[in-house]
């Protein structure tokens, strides 16, 4: 089937939102011992698109984005977004946060910092740039996002659902990609800064 022009931003903050509350409420439910079955069943070797698994997630909520829900393309994109950065996020353990300018967890931001302990990453994310389908860059993701866990960094995987919905869209891939690599390089810009920046508790010279 031939995809249609992206929509508007309404639906990709709607993939952003779904996606924020499922992991955020699933997060909470965890660690009172609730709902132990959905990361196993995510980290299955299961396609994103599986209706199965969009179901068990219950991502009936994408269809607040449009006044009379969204088409079955729309939909289908939509939910396949929210479940592929899901199952991500259940096989890498790195956990979920929404990204503030206290605490900036998008990808770029959380690439920048696994890069500054391990050179090679910035190759690697080059090869995921280089993909060109939504199987193909997230398996070439989940590595690099996994070398993060030992970091103690969380994700926004709200903002990573978003953008694998646009990768799915013509161009998209491209866009994205351009898109996740100028927060890349401006994250260790601003990494690169600080670390050469005087500390903040040097004295001040006598008057």
């Amino acid at each position: 089937m031939t995809h249609t022009h992206p929509p508007g931003e309404t639906i990709g903050m709607r993939v952003r939102t779904v996606s924020d509350t499922l992991l955020t409420g699933l997060q909470r439910r965890l660690a009172r011992g609730v709902d132990r079955h959905l990361p196993a069943l995510l980290s299955r070797n299961t396609p994103p698109d599986s209706p199965a698994l969009w179901l068990a997630l219950d991502l009936t909520g994408l269809h607040e984005a449009a006044e009379s829900g969204l088409n079955e393309q729309a939909y289908k994109q939509a939910a396949t977004a929210v479940t592929a950065a899901a199952q991500i996020w259940a096989r890498t353990d790195v956990p979920h946060a929404r990204t503030s300018a206290q605490q900036p967890t998008t990808l770029g931001a959380v690439l920048a910092r696994v890069a500054r302990s391990r050179t090679s990453a910035e190759d690697d994310l080059a090869r995921a740039l280089r993909t060109h389908t939504l199987d193909e860059v997230t398996a070439r993701l989940r590595p690099l996002i996994g070398q993060a866990r030992p970091l103690g960094v969380s994700l926004d995987y709200g903002l990573l659902a978003a953008d694998l919905d646009a990768w799915q869209f013509p161009g998209g891939p491209h866009r994205t990609g351009q898109r996740w690599a100028h927060a890349y390089t401006k994250a260790k810009a601003l990494a690169n800064r600080t670390a050469s920046s005087p500390t903040a508790d040097r004295k001040a010279p006598p008057a």
